[in-house]
Formats: structure tokens, C-alpha cells, sequence
């Protein structure tokens, strides 16, 4: 059985990946980034936790979905696809966080203005793309509400006071909307400096954060 410790292996494998980006072997990278979903799904699927299978199946799904992205956005042609497949991602990580909401009784209150802050930023921030997304400007903001709703799942999911865990997963909810705000700042108003290694820093810590945090959460309910 898999523990915590053996996620070492991802995070040598995101190494590898952002130095290929550094040193402009992006060719290699094909073997790397394809890799780090599948690492996270293994550890899901053989770590020492009793998730039950109803939630592992979607948080499995969200990693499936995640994989199939990272794969198609390394071809520039097929970022549509690629934003597609990551947008199913959302709604699968939305579902496995709001399952976690409610059964986690007394189920977590609403908090209002994180909400509402939460809404602020992503409308800022499609306000300042909008003039230039053209004619992706539906799909890209229907993408950033998935976001949205992702941070709202998992801040709505956990009693962060008994259930510190929580915090994880929620990190990774916004570390994986910067990733995506760095993107589209990059492709559609003007390239950002170590823009790409910045986007799959973020990126990896989004996904570890969401998957640990979550798995985690699942290990101590259940020894409790």
C-alpha cells in the first residue's frame, strides 16, 4: 500500500518537467508531464485509505480528465480540446468535493463573503481578458465558472478547524486557478516571463494539494 511519503516520486517527476521547460528541451516533455496525472492516480487507487468508491471514482475521473488535457495542450492546435477535457476535470473534482460537503455532517455553513470575493476576482479578471479571447471568449468563461465553483466545492467541503487537511485542497483549488489566470494571460494579452514554468509550478502543487488534501481528510475520518 502507497503512503504520503511515496508521492516523493511525483514531485521528482515535476522537477523533471520544469527543468525540461527551463533548458528549452520542451520535446522531452512528452514523457514527463503525461506522467504526473497517472503517478496522482496511482496513489489514489493504491494508497492506504478506505475511500469509498463512490467518491474515488470521481476523484479518479477528475485526474483522468486532467491527464487527457495536459496531454492535448501540449499540441498549441489543440488547446479547445485540451480546455475542454479540463473543464470536465472541474465538474468531476465539483462533484467529489460537494459528496465530501454533504457527508461531512453537521454539513460545513455557507461563507458569504469568500463567496462573494471568490465571484469579485474571477469578473475582474474576464473583464480584463475579454477584449481579447475573440472567438473563445464563450468557452473561457464558461471554463473560468467551473473554476469558480471548484474553490466554492472545496471551501464549502471541510471543517478547516477539526479538519485541518482541508486546507490542502483548498490551496489547490487556487493555486489552480492562478495556474489557469497565468495561461490565459500568456496566450491571450502578452507572454509572461518563466510564464510556463510559473503555470506548471502552480499547476503541480494544484493538483497534489487537491488529491493529498482530500485522501488525507478520508485517512483520519476513517481512524477516527
Amino acid at each position: 500500500m502507497l503512503r504520503p511519503k511515496h508521492l516523493i516520486i511525483y514531485f521528482l517527476v515535476l522537477l523533471a518537467d520544469i527543468l525540461l521547460i527551463a533548458f528549452g528541451k520542451t520535446e522531452y516533455r512528452y514523457a514527463t508531464k503525461p506522467l504526473l496525472m497517472i503517478l496522482l492516480a496511482v496513489y489514489v487507487l493504491y494508497t492506504n485509505i478506505k475511500m469509498p468508491r463512490s467518491f474515488r471514482i470521481f476523484l479518479l475521473l477528475a485526474l483522468f480528465f486532467s491527464s487527457l488535457g495536459d496531454d492535448l495542450l501540449l499540441f498549441d492546435h489543440l488547446f479547445l480540446p485540451g480546455l475542454g477535457s479540463f473543464f470536465i476535470a472541474q465538474i468531476m473534482y465539483c462533484i467529489f468535493f460537494l459528496k465530501i460537503r454533504y457527508s461531512n455532517l453537521p454539513v460545513p455553513l455557507c461563507r458569504y463573503p469568500y463567496i462573494l470575493l471568490n465571484a469579485a476576482v474571477v469578473i475582474l479578471f474576464l473583464l480584463f481578458l475579454l477584449p481579447h479571447l475573440g472567438s473563445l471568449a464563450v468557452p473561457v468563461i464558461a471554463y473560468a465558472i467551473a473554476l469558480f465553483f471548484l474553490v466554492q466545492c472545496t471551501l464549502h467541503a471541510f471543517h478547516f478547524r477539526r479538519q485541518p487537511y482541508g486546507w490542502y485542497s483548498l490551496i489547490g483549488a487556487i493555486l489552480f486557478v492562478i495556474s489557469d489566470a497565468l495561461i490565459a494571460t500568456g496566450k491571450f494579452y502578452h507572454p509572461l516571463p518563466a510564464g510556463d514554468i510559473l503555470v506548471m509550478l502552480t499547476y503541480g502543487f494544484a493538483q497534489w494539494g487537491l488529491v493529498y488534501g482530500s485522501t488525507e481528510y478520508f485517512r483520519v475520518k476513517i481512524n477516527r
